[in-house]
């Protein structure tokens, strides 16, 4: 079979809302998220931070899938939103090839709570992933899109101890589903060093980073990932600036 050129993406919106991160009730303008992906035109998009509003029938990712044109589309709730009272954050998946399998796994955690930057009290809520295939036509894609807990708001690491679980989550379906090597993860690990965080993962034989020390927000640090499985070949990648708090960030591959 011949090898297919796929553009796979990832990005955090956020809620939709524009400027800083954690605007509490600000109004999402997915206008411009819209204009990015119909720019970039990725195959397959992981989203982090999407709202599913209580209520409606069309969340953000099913509005987004609309307006720019994908078929498919999958949005799993993963927790209370701290950006807007009547909706849920999700993570997203947007497919210009049916999605198969998908299943929300949720990391377990400690109730840790904390301060944010006005004052008010933040607790630790739940994160995950979603885990599935992408079906290319006779050949399946593994796909994993993922969110980590801020844990340096919270004064703690992804290394220690009592994250190990969530490690060996992670670690445990990159590897069950990268086995022939075509299988790739769009994360918000919320860290930078992935190659630490997911040692047993990212290396010789095993997934590559695609943009390793790269800066994914407006502070100049990295939080967001494109791991892609062994058996793909690397042609380009792009991290663009948004309007949001989280850069665009995609990759072509042959598969």
């Amino acid at each position: 079979m011949r090898p297919a050129l796929l553009k796979l993406a990832t990005w955090n919106v956020g809620g939709g809302i524009l400027g800083e991160s954690h605007q509490r009730d600000g109004i999402p303008s997915l206008d411009h998220h819209a204009s990015v992906l119909e720019e970039h035109a990725p195959d397959v998009v992981c989203l982090q931070e999407t709202h599913d509003y209580h209520g409606r029938r069309e969340g953000q990712s099913e509005e987004l899938a609309r307006r720019a044109g994908y078929p498919y589309a999958a949005s799993f709730p993963v927790s209370p939103s701290h950006m807007a009272e009547d909706a849920s954050l999700a993570l997203g998946v947007l497919s210009r090839f049916p999605l198969a399998d998908m299943a929300y796994k949720r990391f377990p955690h400690p109730p840790l709570r904390t301060s944010g930057p006005r004052g008010e009290r933040w607790t630790l809520h739940d994160k995950g992933y979603v885990v599935g295939s992408v079906d290319l036509g006779g050949r399946r894609l593994g796909l994993l899109n993922g969110h980590l807990f801020p844990l340096r708001r919270f004064g703690v690491s992804p290394m220690d101890p009592e994250f190990a679980r969530m490690r060996e989550m992670l670690t445990e379906d990159l590897l069950g589903m990268g086995g022939a090597g075509t299988a790739f993860a769009g994360l918000d690990a919320n860290y930078g060093r992935i190659g630490e965080l997911l040692a047993d993962v990212v290396g010789a034989g095993g997934y590559r980073s695609a943009f390793e020390g790269t800066p994914t927000t407006p502070k100049g640090v990295q939080q967001d990932h494109i791991l892609y499985g062994h058996g793909m070949r690397l042609l380009s990648t792009t991290v663009a600036a948004t309007e949001s708090d989280h850069a665009y960030c995609q990759v072509s591959v042959l598969v």
